[in-house]
């Protein structure tokens, strides 16, 4: 009796069916020095704080 009551307990699942589309293989993206630093935020302002608990940009 087990055994049946096993089988049965996978009624209620789909298989998986490969997918008809093919997959679209992305380019790499490529970026400029200008673009990595940008992005590492290298140009941004650097503040600090100053006399009396204030941030002054330096």
């Amino acid at each position: 009796m087990r055994t049946k009551k096993n089988a049965t307990l996978n009624v209620g699942f789909k298989e998986k069916q490969p997918s008809s589309r093919k997959s679209v293989e992305k380019k790499p993206q490529k970026l400029t020095e200008s673009d990595l630093r940008n992005l590492m935020g290298i140009n941004r302002p650097t503040y600090k704080r100053g006399r009396g608990g204030a941030f002054r940009q330096q």
